[in-house]
């Protein structure tokens, strides 16, 4: 029986990166009663460890300072302690939609992000979340590192609570992490995780090679690489299919604690599988569709996007969703089992 390091318990398992709920008004309100009624649905799942909204499924860089501390209040209530609660807590980039080469001033943004970070921990989350800070200018003189260094330890000692980094796959490489970096990161000793979106073992061997065995919650930002992440020392996932069908990350976690690679295998295909779905129903936008999926099962939100895409036709909805299901039906049978 494999045993997980000592890494923070909410960091641990599935974890939910919120798709954002939103109104369809003029201004694309959050909506705020749809996303407790998400977090609800999570909880019901029995198997998600964990929520991060802002997350960069649900579109992190729209969001006003305002809303994201409107969120958190929202969040916090709605797990009532029966899941874990992180939030995005990166200074507004509300520029990035239209021209994200226009970065916004650097001191703003790193006194929102330690505003925000304040914020969410004096209201009992579990973790501030800080994507790799693109946005984050580096002084003259200074290199990009030592600006990321700069950032994130200004963040840490003005704030106590503990502290998640984020690798979005967009991240472009200068402001990648690098095992060098990390070593560095590792002083700040309430930097606790790091999400890393990606299936590139270029990419994510190296940082895992330098937290192995420290108590470090390592992150697979990509459920395509979760087992194999595992087999690196990671301890949970973030991804899509974690707010709609977490019942298949967690049985490749399960299988893999048991020592059952052969299970482990079996259910990281049918994350594969699932995925697929997209692509083989006319390569549809992931973020709406799985908005539609949860509608139909359910939650209580709106078809609505911040990139203000259009809902998908409710025929291939329900065909997605008939697929889904029939993928889904033998981890919910085993999960109801096992629970």
């Amino acid at each position: 029986m494999k045993t997980v390091n000592e890494a923070p318990k909410f960091l641990q398992g599935v974890i939910s990166p919120m798709l954002t709920p939103v109104l369809p008004d003029t201004k694309l309100s959050l909506d705020y009663d749809g996303a407790r009624e998400w977090v609800k649905w999570l909880i019901s799942r029995g198997c998600v460890t964990s929520v991060f909204a802002r997350s960069g499924m649900g579109k992190m860089y729209s969001f006003t300072v305002n809303e994201t501390k409107l969120l958190c209040d929202d969040m916090l209530k709605a797990a009532r302690g029966k899941m874990g609660v992180m939030i995005g807590c990166g200074g507004e980039w509300l520029e990035r939609k239209t021209n994200p080469n226009v970065k916004p001033n650097p001191r703003r943004y790193l006194a929102q992000a330690i505003e925000l970070t304040q914020y969410v921990g004096s209201m009992g989350a579990d973790a501030a979340v800080h994507p790799m800070p693109e946005a984050f200018v580096p002084s003259i003189g200074e290199t990009v590192p030592d600006a990321i260094f700069r950032y994130l330890k200004t963040i840490h000692d003005a704030t106590e609570i503990p502290l998640v980094l984020y690798q979005p796959p967009s991240t472009p490489p200068a402001y990648r992490m690098t095992s060098e970096l990390m070593q560095r990161v590792l002083t700040l000793p309430r930097v606790v995780g790091f999400k890393i979106s990606t299936h590139d073992p270029a990419l994510f061997t190296p940082v895992a090679e330098v937290v192995r065995g420290k108590g470090f919650g390592l992150i697979c930002g990509d459920e395509t690489y979760f087992l194999s992440g595992l087999k690196q020392g990671a301890v949970g996932v973030i991804g899509e299919g974690s707010s709609v069908y977490p019942e298949i990350l967690n049985s490749i976690l399960t299988a893999f604690m048991a020592g059952d690679m052969a299970a482990a295998e079996a259910a990281q295909a049918d994350v594969a599988r699932a995925l697929a779905l997209k692509v083989q129903h006319e390569k549809l936008d992931g973020n709406m569709l799985w908005k539609q999926i949860m509608i139909l099962n359910g939650v209580k939100i709106q078809p609505c996007d911040r990139d203000e895409a259009k809902p998908l036709p409710q025929g291939t909805v329900l065909a997605v969703n008939r697929d889904l299901q029939a993928l889904l039906a033998p981890y919910r049978r085993e999960h109801a089992v096992r629970g």
